[in-house]
């Protein structure tokens, strides 16, 4: 009976070894729940910074969309920009 008792034994430490090295390959591994969350997190950000890139975008083709079909918008760039003036005109600067 004793040689079925150790056997048991045996066998049960064995099964919890293999239960703790699993959990801590799932928690901790490479492919594990730390580094999926990690992931998603990452994600998200990068979903975050896609969505700004994506308003800047916007903004400059409107601002090129202007440049090409408005004078008006040439010539506010050129002055407020470039300090450019037309011939008999004063510029002053106010701090």
């Amino acid at each position: 009976m004793s040689k079925i008792n150790f056997k048991n034994m045996l066998l049960i430490v064995i099964l919890l070894l293999e239960i703790v090295i699993f959990g801590v390959i799932y928690l901790f591994g490479k492919n594990g729940i730390k580094q999926l969350k990690q992931g998603k997190i990452e994600n998200e950000q990068l979903v975050c910074e896609l969505q700004e890139l994506k308003q800047v975008v916007q903004k400059l083709e409107k601002q090129l969309q202007d440049w090409e079909t408005n004078n008006f918008y040439q010539e506010q760039i050129a002055r407020e920009r470039l300090h450019l003036s037309k011939p008999n005109e004063q510029i002053y600067y106010l701090d």
